[in-house]
């Protein structure tokens, strides 16, 4: 049986064991002294007639609320609302408005006795269970009117009954799939019964309306909303989910809501008359409902943890038409895919505050819950979510700022969503249901911080950032006829001065396709990618780094990235322009620019493996020390640091490069790596003892100092300093006539290597087959003493740089000399140098790529260095 709610709080300590698999304990101060309008208790043992003090706690957090509205408008210090041990579940949602804010720079602060681990329910315990079907371990309960989409059973989360992947051939019909299994039209409550669809980065999912011989009829208006993106719709079915009909493996359950009966098959050793089993009830525990006028603001809450929400509108005939990142089509009638860009919905959150000011959640445990976890909507300002764990999320973990107009172009500047800090966060097994969902999504937002997170076993991206594919910034985006419908703006989002940094990410991108470890999408000034460590990133992932479409003026540096399958960068769309990736570290060279003009990609290191990565970087990113115990990690066994590296020289014999070279350090395992700082900052690593830095500019002092690595990160003191001083010769070839074999477009000249800007670069012809060249005439005969050739690629070039000082020899083979032959072997960085022995002269300098592994040739910059006249 399914015991109401109102009965269910009456009893909910014997139930309070079954709620939470995990405990956080709250580091949160002792409660001052019981004052009388100052401190609340709340206990389940209490009475919402008693006075709500220590010795008479109240019941229930609706009384609490209220006596805080009788007192905190003249508050001389914080009222604390002082929460005991217990599971408090809620009939309803608990709404917060300008009412229950805090005032004269104090706080209303909801939070557990120091030590207690209260539990904010939405469930319902689910008693009685008998043996329905012994051949098939089937249990059944009675289920009243509950309507839910999850359970869990003793604190883990059970399986709705479904098919495995792929379980039947199909072909797609005008109104659903026509399948191999005439059996399915046995099933019984067919309209309860979800199609489930897994394409790219999308799950989508629809109710059946009916199922008869081979025909499976999906609902409308789903069906429609589903397929309105080509190619990217319901194009077939991945599993049948919610049938009684599939209860054939141990974990699994079924609510047969017509006849008011639920389901389960125990998991070994399991007995569901024992067991804890509860469903996922109440769709919102918590609503900030403020307003633009009167926002919500001052609330603070403390080691609580909220848990076992569902989420129905999935049920509805709309279902869930996913687009991305949590956001889906509603609606009926969509005449087209980009005419409900405007309308797109976001997954509701168990906890949600719109039009807010300063609202602080620290300590908390967010779990067992049916949508997102925590929304911070429309108008947030200033809130703080800090030191929480969230776990077994169907959804997004957290969500910070929308996407609809009122996001990207408000009115009022009060609409803003801005200055939120999202971090010490630990987020993993989000997703779970609505694996297309991010850990953390940010949407139109100014200066959002996400910094030392933990984001772990996830299906799809870590962190989101931004949206609107360049359809929404000024001029809209030109890759899109007609801007996909979009109105074309000439001011720009409320994206800018995000800040995603030092955040730990590994082992994401485990279902789905096409996103990355940090995805981004549109302008966002000043916004900074920086310190993050990202690693085990699956086939499917595109980038630990990921700037999609419309992307634009995103620093993105000092990031450690490894165990990649596929590539470090990816920026993609050719309005993804004037981003700057320079001084990230990765054991995979490999980058993307599909169609991305204008984007500089310089002084990028590649280290062999993980454990040569900087350690200053690794070990920095991720929970700050008052925050490990979330997640704590297995001790080092190794605490020894390597000695400090000794003998350090540096000679420079281009304006742009320095060679550095020390004695190598010793440890008591092994030394992994070394760190080199320019003038104080990381600028590279490598695995042996000695580095080429470039970067540098003609005639500058650069001060240079190593740090040694091992294996467990442990770090050695800085070497003795040694300074250099770069030559001053320069780049003779700036600006000068440039010509080539071929070129892709206007945007791709051959003088845009020749330019000094690292943010454009000239490109062969498309299509055309390898070999391609690239020329500079110097204008007149001079004395060259190097070539830097920077490529668009970081790897797989083969080439030759030749020279001719006579005019008429420009097409003579014979009037040319080799400077370098590099086309044996591909090359394995993004810059080459080639250096004669010693000065030669010249006037025409060509670099012919003979093997460009099909990426065609493509360079940024060609330098060509050396004395302003022949001597």
């Amino acid at each position: 049986m399914v015991l109401p709610p109102r009965l269910l709080r009456r009893s909910i300590l014997l139930l309070s064991s079954m709620f939470v698999p995990f405990v956080v304990i709250p580091h949160v101060a002792s409660p001052a002294t019981a004052d009388v309008g100052t401190n609340f208790y709340v206990s389940p043992r209490g009475d919402d007639s008693a006075p709500g003090t220590r010795g008479r706690p109240f019941k229930t957090l609706e009384r609490a609320r209220d006596a805080v509205r009788k007192v905190n408008a003249q508050m001389r210090k914080d009222v604390i609302v002082n929460i005991d041990d217990g599971t408090y579940v809620l009939d309803k949602p608990l709404d917060l408005t300008a009412a229950d804010s805090g005032a004269n720079d104090h706080e209303v602060i909801w939070r557990a006795i120091p030590g207690r681990h209260p539990v904010i329910s939405g469930g319902r315990a689910v008693t009685g269970w008998t043996l329905q079907d012994a051949g098939k371990n089937i249990y059944r309960a009675a289920a009243g009117d509950l309507d839910t989409r999850q359970l869990y059973v003793d604190g883990k989360r059970a399986t709705r009954a479904r098919t495995p992947d792929d379980p039947v051939t199909f072909s797609k019909t005008a109104t659903g799939f026509t399948v191999s299994d005439p059996a399915m039209a046995g099933w019984k409550n067919q309209s309860d019964i979800e199609v489930v669809a897994r394409i790219g980065w999308k799950l989508l999912r629809c109710p059946v309306a009916s199922i008869a011989g081979t025909a499976v009829t999906v609902q409308e208006p789903c069906w429609h909303n589903a397929n309105l993106h080509t190619g990217l719709g319901m194009e077939r079915p991945t599993w049948f989910e919610n049938a009684y009909e599939l209860l054939d493996q141990p974990g699994e359950w079924y609510l047969d809501k017509s006849a008011g009966a639920l389901y389960y098959i125990p998991l070994p050793g399991q007995d569901p008359r024992t067991a804890d089993v509860v469903a996922g009830d109440l769709e919102a525990l918590i609503k900030g409902t403020g307003t633009v006028s009167r926002p919500t603001h001052d609330i603070r809450f403390e080691g609580l943890t909220f848990s076992h929400a569902t989420w129905l509108a999935p049920n509805s005939d709309e279902g869930y038409a996913d687009v991305q990142a949590g956001f889906h089509i509603v609606g009926s009638g969509n005449p087209t895919f980009d005419s409900t860009r405007d309308s797109w919905a976001k997954t509701p959150a168990a906890v949600t505050f719109a039009n807010d000011r300063d609202i602080t959640f620290h300590r908390n445990v967010f779990t067992h819950l049916g949508a997102a976890a925590l929304n911070f909507d429309t108008g947030s300002k200033g809130a703080t979510i800090t030191g929480n764990r969230f776990q077994d999320v169907s959804s997004a973990g957290i969500q910070v700022g929308g996407i609809a107009v009122v996001d990207h172009h408000p009115d009022d500047p009060r609409l803003v969503t801005e200055d939120n800090t999202v971090s010490n966060n630990v987020l993993t097994d989000v997703g779970a249901e609505h694996a297309d969902a991010v850990g953390i999504f940010i949407g139109y937002t100014t200066r959002t911080s996400a910094t030392h997170n933990v984001l772990y076993a996830l299906p799809y991206s870590a962190i989101s950032v931004g949206w609107g594919f360049g359809l929404t910034d000024p001029g809209g985006n030109p890759a899109y006829d007609g801007n996909l419908g979009t109105p074309i703006y000439d001011t720009p989002t409320t994206s800018m001065g995000n800040t995603i940094q030092a955040n730990l990410i590994h082992d994401v991108m485990t279902r789905m396709a096409d996103g990355g470890g940090i995805y981004h999408l549109g302008a966002d000034p000043g916004t900074v990618i920086s310190g993050n460590y990202i690693r085990s990133l699956g086939p499917d992932g595109y980038g630990p780094v990921y700037l999609d479409e419309g992307s634009r003026y995103v620093k993105v540096t000092e990031n450690a990235l490894c165990d990649l399958d596929v590539r470090w960068l990816l920026i993609n769309g050719g309005a993804a322009r004037h981003n700057k990736a320079e001084y990230n570290f990765t054991d995979n060279p490999a980058t993307a620019l599909q169609g991305s003009p204008n984007n500089v990609l310089a002084n990028n290191v590649t280290v062999p493996g993980c454990e040569a990565l900087p350690a200053s970087v690794t070990a920095a990113a991720g929970l700050e020390p008052a925050y490990r115990d979330l997640d704590p990690a297995q001790p080092a066994g190794d605490r020894n640091s390597p000695t400090a590296p000794t003998d350090l020289q540096a000679s420079a014999a281009l304006p742009t490069v320095a060679d550095l070279s020390w004695t190598a350090s010793r440890d008591d395992t092994a030394v992994t790596g070394y760190e080199i700082y320019r003038d104080g900052r990381l600028v590279s690593a490598t695995a042996t003892p000695s580095v080429r830095i470039g970067g540098l500019t003609a005639g500058d002092t650069y001060p240079f100092t190593v740090r040694a690595r091992d294996a467990a990160g442990n770090l050695s003191a800085e070497s003795a300093s040694v300074s250099v001083t770069t030559p001053n010769s320069v780049n003779l070839a700036l600006g000068k006539t440039a010509t080539a074999s071929s070129m892709y477009s206007a945007d791709y000249t051959p003088a845009m290597a020749f330019d000094g800007s690292m943010s454009s670069r000239w490109a062969q012809g498309a299509g055309l087959p390898d070999p391609s060249w690239l020329q500079v005439d110097l204008g007149s005969v001079r004395k060259i003493t190097g070539v830097v050739t920077t490529f668009e690629k970081p790897s797989g070039y083969k080439y030759k740089i030749e020279y001719s000082a006579d005019p008429a020899d420009t097409t003579d083979p014979s009037g040319w000399t080799t400077l370098e032959d590099h086309t044996v072997a591909p090359t394995t960085t993004q810059t080459t140098y080639s250096l004669p022995p010693s000065a030669v002269t010249a006037r025409y300098v060509r670099i012919t790529i003979n093997n460009s592994s099909s990426s065609g040739g493509s360079i940024y910059e060609l330098g060509v260095y050396g004395t302003p006249a022949a001597g």
